[in-house]
């Protein structure tokens, strides 16, 4: 067994992965911090024909492509030009750096187990349309979604489902106000007020709906490999977290461990696999009448904080999946 033969793509203000690293030996991976890059390491790639080779240089320490068995892609983000670099030129150099690392990642996946593989991550992370047509073709239950900057069918959309409709955004770029401060946008109930009064705004840019789901409680279920982790979220006791437990409410609302079917569990599975991803956060919903029903999946979610509140072992197993990876 080859020393620093995981590779962990990542900043510095990612929060998880240090209740992962715990369990992993000092020798058997190296931490390559995206923010740090163009300050502190040196990396060369190179292609001859079908020959792909990369390193990575830090100090004395050199990590080689063929020595690499595992890659965890874990919100790496934040290239910064060095300081010398004019500020003018600064945009150009840090894309530069974030295609070349981008490219080298993405023609060296056939022999390296990833979580997960950065160019599925970037396909699938914000693409909601395409993770529920795959959760259908699973075989789990999904709600209908309208995306549309017509008023006239989003107004038909919320009658036919007599105004059980919610509103959601696809993510990923940040909504600031005036005064450049980062605006937080949950998922809301849509009245009809609402279709009344931004009837023209619709028009400006599409908008996603979907019919809402009557909720019992939420689950948010980590998936680390063919390892399913299902947190039931009591999000109905809070008013504040009745429509997204994202707006969260820890004194009133209870998480705890939930025991999911075999048949749900192996949909799920099924799904991961469709998708292509190896780690992900779903989403889902169980109706007052007993149906779970897929609404998403976040292949960089967090998961800490269920952890902590359930003990549920998902950092433990990460570790374990990147020390001991399936055959790519």
């Amino acid at each position: 067994m080859s020393q620093r033969d995981i590779l962990i793509l990542t900043a510095t203000p990612e929060p998880n992965v240090p209740f992962v690293a715990q369990f992993l030996p000092q020798g058997r991976f190296y931490q390559f911090n995206y923010d740090l890059f163009l300050e502190q390491v040196m990396f060369t790639f190179s292609v001859l024909g079908e020959k792909v080779d990369w390193k990575i240089e830090d100090s004395d320490l050199t990590i080689n492509m063929r020595d690499v068995r595992a890659v965890w892609f874990r919100r790496p983000q934040g290239i910064k030009a060095n300081d010398v670099i004019p500020e003018k030129f600064r945009a150009f150099v840090e894309n530069e750096a974030e295609r070349s690392l981008r490219s080298a990642w993405s023609v060296s996946q056939d022999s390296i187990f990833w979580m997960n593989n950065p160019e599925i991550e970037y396909a699938t992370g914000y693409n909601k349309p395409l993770q529920t047509k795959i959760a259908t073709a699973s075989g789990l239950a999904t709600p209908e979604t309208l995306i549309t900057n017509n008023p006239d069918d989003a107004r038909g959309f919320w009658e036919r489902w007599q105004g059980e409709v919610i509103i959601k955004t696809f993510g990923g770029a940040p909504l600031r106000d005036g005064k450049d401060n980062c605006l937080s946008v949950h998922t809301s109930r849509v009245t009809r007020d609402m279709i009344e009064k931004f009837n023209s705004e619709i028009r400006h840019t599409p908008v996603m709906l979907q019919n809402y789901i009557p909720k019992s409680l939420e689950l948010r279920i980590t998936i680390v490999g063919d390892h399913v982790f299902p947190c039931a979220i009591h999000s109905q006791d809070s008013e504040r977290t009745r429509d997204d437990w994202r707006r969260y409410d820890f004194e009133n609302v209870k998480h705890e461990i939930h025991q999911l079917s075999s048949d749900v569990s192996d949909k799920l599975r099924t799904f991961m696999k469709k998708i292509g991803l190896t780690f992900g956060a779903v989403d889902m919903v169980l109706t007052p009448r007993g149906e779970y029903v897929f609404l998403e999946v976040n292949p960089s979610g967090q998961w800490q904080w269920i952890e902590a509140l359930t003990g549920m072992p998902i950092s433990e197993t990460i570790a374990k999946v990147l020390m001991n990876p399936p055959v790519p």
